[in-house]
């Protein structure tokens, strides 16, 4: 009865559900295919910061969003980058006593296919943007 249940929502999962229904979510989420000579991107966020420095930015949930969510609303993101607002909020509201961040980049180190093989990795910035004041 357990296996009828836990496949069944792994079906559910698959034809209607959203990443955030983990691990019952789509199985996009998890493999997607890459072309022979295709390249496989790692997203990153970065900042700037009120101290002068710039640090990376954790997408682990800390901050409101993860990594796979940021990938996931990449095309938004570029569309309209004010969007990261919610991060910056974040930083200021979660972490008062530490330096603010002033400007966000979104960067991604690509690796390069041939043939399957992964070529030397290069980072490319996506987007920045400047945090209002």
């Amino acid at each position: 009865m357990v296996s009828v249940v836990a496949l069944g929502l792994l079906i559910y999962g698959t034809v209607a559900g959203r990443d955030r229904d983990y691990p019952f979510s789509p199985m996009t989420q998890y493999a997607f295919y890459v072309a022979p000579n295709g390249e496989v991107a790692s997203t990153q966020m970065w900042a700037d910061t009120t101290a002068g420095t710039q640090v990376p930015v954790k997408l682990d949930g800390s901050l409101g969003m993860r990594r796979a969510e940021i990938e996931n609303q990449l095309r938004r993101i570029r569309a309209n980058p004010s969007l990261l607002r919610t991060i910056a909020d974040a930083q200021q509201r979660r972490h008062p006593d530490e330096p603010q961040f002033v400007k966000l980049y979104i960067k991604q180190v690509v690796y390069p296919l041939h043939n399957r093989v992964p070529g030397r990795p290069y980072t490319r910035t996506v987007l920045t943007w400047t945090v209002p004041q």
